[in-house]
């Protein structure tokens, strides 16, 4: 089975001049060409809308030593896909050099050109790991313009170049070099590339170049669907209540669009209400149109799609959408990946975190509540010693948190508040109180104890007079609390002893980029992690300041912080360094497996 992979390309600005191309079937001809390049991605760095993550016995995608690492877990091949706008009247490049790493010999894996997602269409150029070639389009059906290939060109595992070269109205397909292929130019249907792995197969893909072979000179509009909404009175769509949908458009052309026909499609039995449009978009400018329509009761299906046409401008980007509803169900308001790179792309802004605090950026993230539960103990007795600083400790965060940052419900246990039944109390009472949106932080400072034989770390409260278990709490009871918190992100905190026993079983990170759409893939995805003073080991109560270690530089990260959006991988790397030279102890940071995490991080963001 062939598949589909979606990859979204970002478009820079500038202007490159270009000499006359004499032989477009030489593969060295580009290297003698001023380029103007419209994505450049060597995956040293998150530089583009990839859905790196992992989802369980489905796929992994990664970043890893300077390539794309990209593998299916099922019967099923995987795509990622991003949106690159190009002006097809001009000629162009499209290059990526990917390596097949192990899998199935047989299936097809390489790049994906021109695709649209509604309806779904798209060109490509695959290999298998056998040695074979192909080159085809799919339009509900898969036509060969080269029919699976056996060639000496195609590499075993290493790399091979695959080259899309377009000078004039011709088509030149290079594999290694070598030209292949050529064939009359085709429009695309929309504006995706990316690539696909083929099904229980890993592939790595070490760049991935799209750039211009000519001189600019036409001025063209671009209209661009920058953002959309849902919406309706009711949580749930229902039949004969109407829905909303809005969309902003965006001229981020260099021409005016003055003759604009904007047409909706909508399956039988979907009566509108209202359609507001508009008939010009001058360049630079942005205008918001709406439908509005409900299900009739003749309407036997379970989701509503809705297809839009953009003629008139030059350039749309209308069939890379799928724009759809389910009926009975929540309306999502999940970031979507094309507008996210779109916005990143074409608004541009040097907040990383615009996203968050601009209405509808990117299908605005919905940034909840902030909960903070706080502990600190000193005042412990029987076979456990006093601390000194885990209640200033404690004090001081709250106190900061209170000050400088967003946070709209605070909980607070310190010395003979904080017994084992309270901390309990208390996380139950974020479980039944915090909501999927929302934002938990949770700090304790207090004695931590390890118990070999059981292979156990523990929270000590102020109640555990002995060093009996009976009174701890285990790092499990926490893991099943963080587990059952319905928040977006959950971060624990915790400055104890053995603290860092809470990390068990392997996880993944998202690789930091100060980026909008780095914090909008980050604060969109599920998190759940902790940050602890030490692994399985003790930790110092004394400090400096009045304040543990651990505690001083957690601090002084939240105050000297001048960002409006601080996540708390930024933290951690500005900590863990001088912990670890001022002190015996190894802070950490990770993910807390088993509980829900997905790849996001906890942000805190700044009162202006």
């Amino acid at each position: 089975m062939r598949t589909i992979a979606f990859i979204f390309l970002t478009l820079q600005a500038g202007f490159a001049f270009s000499q006359d191309i004499t032989n477009p079937e030489d593969y060295n001809l580009s290297s003698g060409i001023e380029k103007q390049m419209v994505l450049s991605d060597n995956f040293e760095k998150f530089h583009n809308y990839w859905l790196l993550g992992i989802e369980e016995n489905s796929w992994i995608e990664n970043i890893e030593e300077g390539n794309l690492y990209f593998q299916s877990l099922t019967d099923k091949p995987k795509e990622d896909l991003i949106p690159v706008i190009l002006d097809q009247t001009r000629d162009f490049e499209i290059e990526a050099k990917i390596k097949f790493v192990k899998g199935n010999m047989e299936k097809a894996y390489g790049l994906q050109w021109g695709k649209s997602k509604s309806p779904v269409n798209q060109f490509d150029f695959y290999l298998t790991g056998n040695g074979h070639y192909t080159i085809d389009k799919y339009t509900g059906e898969f036509h060969d313009f080269v029919p699976f290939t056996q060639s000496g060109k195609v590499n075993s595992y290493t790399y091979n170049k695959l080259t899309i070269r377009k000078v004039e109205d011709k088509y030149y397909f290079f594999l290694n070099e070598h030209l292949v292929h050529t064939m009359p130019f085709e429009p695309f249907y929309g504006n995706l590339m990316g690539f696909q792995v083929a099904e229980n197969s890993t592939i790595l893909i070490d760049y991935f170049n799209v750039f211009y072979l000519d001189k600019e000179e036409a001025t063209k509009s671009k209209v661009l669907i920058m953002d959309y909404n849902f919406s309706t009175v009711s949580e749930t769509v229902k039949k004969g209540l109407p829905v909303t949908l809005k969309l902003n458009l965006k001229n981020v052309g260099n021409k005016d669009a003055e003759s604009l026909n904007i047409k909706y499609n909508l399956p039988e039995n979907i009566d509108v209400v209202d359609f507001k449009t508009i008939e010009s978009l001058n360049k630079d400018e942005e205008q918001i149109i709406s439908l509005q329509f409900y299900a009739n009761e003749n309407y036997t299906d379970t989701i509503i799609p809705v297809g839009m046409e953009i003629s008139g401008a030059d350039i749309s980007n209308a069939k890379d959408l799928v724009l759809a509803i389910n009926i009975d169900q929540t309306i999502s308001n999940e970031v979507d990946k094309i507008m996210a790179q779109n916005y990143s792309q074409f608004r541009g802004t040097g907040d990383p975190l615009k996203g968050l605090n601009v209405a509808r950026a990117m299908r605005t993230v919905q940034v909840g509540d902030y909960y903070a539960l706080i502990i600190g103990v000193d005042q412990y007795s029987g076979e456990w010693q006093p601390l000194q600083n885990a209640v200033n400790d404690a004090k001081e965060i709250e106190r900061i948190l209170k000050e400088k940052y967003f946070f709209n419900h605070f909980r607070t246990l310190y010395n003979e508040q904080a017994s084992r039944e309270n901390i309990l109390k208390e996380l139950e009472w974020i479980m039944q109180n915090s909501k999927d949106e929302d934002n938990v932080f949770i700090y304790y400072s207090g004695h931590g104890e390890y118990n070999k034989k059981m292979d156990r770390g523990f929270w000590v409260p102020v109640d555990a007079i002995s060093k009996s278990f009976t009174k701890y709490i285990s790092n499990e009871d926490i893991k099943s609390f963080l587990s059952g918190i319905r928040s977006k992100h959950t971060l624990l905190v915790a400055d104890a002893c053995f603290s860092g026993d809470i990390f068990r079983g392997k996880t993944m990170t998202i690789p930091f980029e100060n980026s909008t759409k780095y914090y909008l893939k980050i604060y969109s995805l599920n998190s759940r992690k902790a940050m602890t003073s030490g692994g399985v080991e003790p930790v110092m109560d004394k400090g400096k300041d009045g304040h543990s270690v651990f505690a001083y530089y957690f601090l002084k990260a939240l105050n000297n912080n001048e960002e409006k959006y601080f996540d708390a991988g930024q933290l951690f790397n500005y900590l863990k360094i001088p912990v670890v030279n001022n002190s015996s102890q190894t802070p950490v940071y990770n993910p807390i497996s088993n509980t829900g995490d997905e790849g996001g991080q906890f942000v805190f963001i700044k009162k202006q």
